[in-house]
C-alpha cells in the first residue's frame, strides 16, 4: 500500500479547504511556513503542484482538486472512527453575536442539549455582526443588515438563512398616554434608545417609514441588542427591537409597540459552517435542530394588537 506522508496531506486538507496556508497554520497553531514545508514535500512525493500561487492567495491544480476529493472524506471517517474508538465527546465550537446568543439562544440549548447529551457546545459570543477572521469555530451565526428578501442582498458565502430580523419600534406602557401606539408623525416626543452606537437600525427603519419624525442626535446608545430592549422596558425611550427577541417582554406586558407601525425585516442571521467541519455528526445535528427552533418563530406570532 502506498501512502503520502500523513501530517503533510492532514495540513494539505486544511490549506485545501481554507484556500489559504495562514489559516491552516491557524488552525493547528502552526507557523505558515511549517504548512508551506509540508506541502512542498508532499508535492515532491508527487512530482506534481497542488496548489498554483495567484498572487498573496492559491489555488488547486487540477492534481490538487482531485487529491481533496478523496483525501479530506477519508481523513474524516478516520477521525470519526478513532473518536468513537478512544471514547472521546466532540464539543461544537459555536460563534455568534452576543444579543443572540442572550436573547434568542440560551434559552433554547437546554433543548438541544436534551436531545443530544453527548455533544457539548464551546460558546464564543462577541458584538460582532459579521467578521469571522480569525476565529476558530466549527459553525458561526452571522448577522447582516439589509432586506434579506431583496435578491440582490448580500449575504455570506456559503450561508444558510436561519431567520430575518423583524424590528419593531417598543417602549414601556407608562410612555403611552392612554396606552396606545402612536402615529409614525409624533415620534419626536420620544427619547430614542440605540442598540448600537451609530443607529444604523433606526436609519435604515426610516426608509422604510418616511413619515417618522425622529430625533436621532438626542438618542441614547447602548452597544447591545439586550440593554437597549432593557432599558426601553424600564421606561427611559423607544427601541427598535428584534421582535424575535421580546416575546417575553410583549406577553407580560412589560413591552408594547410604541408606533403604528408593522414590524420590518431589515436584516437577518445566517448560519456559516466551517468547510473542515461541514458533515461532521455533531455539526449536522445542530444545524437540523437550529432551523427547526428558527422555523418556529414569526412575527405575527410576537406582535400585539397595534389598534
Amino acid at each position: 500500500m502506498k501512502l503520502p506522508p500523513l501530517t503533510a496531506l492532514t495540513y494539505f486538507n486544511a490549506a485545501a479547504s481554507h484556500m489559504s496556508f495562514k489559516s491552516a497554520a491557524m488552525e493547528y497553531h502552526v507557523t505558515e511556513g511549517a504548512i508551506s514545508r509540508q506541502i512542498k514535500l508532499l508535492e515532491d512525493y508527487y512530482g506534481l503542484p497542488l496548489f498554483d500561487r495567484v498572487g498573496r492567495g492559491v489555488q488547486l491544480t487540477d492534481i490538487g482538486r482531485r487529491l481533496l476529493a478523496v483525501s479530506h472524506p477519508a481523513m474524516q471517517d478516520i477521525s470519526q472512527v478513532s473518536e468513537e474508538i478512544l471514547g472521546y465527546t466532540p464539543a461544537l465550537t459555536l460563534s455568534v453575536t452576543t444579543s443572540f446568543a442572550i436573547r434568542w439562544l440560551m434559552s433554547r440549548l437546554a433543548d438541544f442539549e436534551s436531545i443530544y447529551p453527548n455533544y457539548p457546545i464551546n460558546l464564543q459570543a462577541d458584538g460582532k455582526t459579521h467578521q469571522r477572521e480569525g476565529r476558530r469555530s466549527d459553525v458561526s451565526i452571522v448577522y447582516m443588515l439589509g432586506d434579506p428578501y431583496d435578491s440582490k442582498a448580500v449575504i455570506p458565502d456559503n450561508s444558510q438563512f436561519i431567520m430575518a430580523e423583524w424590528l419593531m419600534p417598543v417602549c414601556s406602557p407608562a410612555l403611552l398616554a392612554g396606552g396606545k401606539p402612536k402615529r409614525p408623525s409624533e415620534m419626536e416626543q420620544f427619547k430614542l434608545i440605540f442598540n448600537e452606537l451609530t443607529g444604523r437600525d433606526w436609519r435604515l427603519w426610516l426608509k422604510f417609514v418616511p413619515e417618522a419624525k425622529v430625533l436621532l442626535d438626542t438618542a441614547i446608545r447602548f452597544e447591545h441588542d439586550d440593554t437597549a430592549i432593557q432599558a426601553a422596558a424600564a421606561g427611559h425611550g423607544v427601541a427598535l427591537a428584534n421582535m424575535a427577541y421580546i416575546g417575553k417582554e410583549l406577553q407580560e406586558g412589560r413591552l408594547v409597540p410604541a408606533v403604528r407601525s408593522a414590524p420590518i425585516a431589515i436584516g437577518a442571521h445566517y448560519l456559516v459552517i466551517e468547510p473542515n467541519s461541514a458533515g461532521l455528526p455533531y455539526v449536522e445535528a445542530f444545524r437540523s435542530w437550529l432551523l427547526e427552533r428558527a422555523a418556529e418563530f414569526s412575527p405575527e406570532k410576537s406582535n400585539t394588537s397595534q389598534e
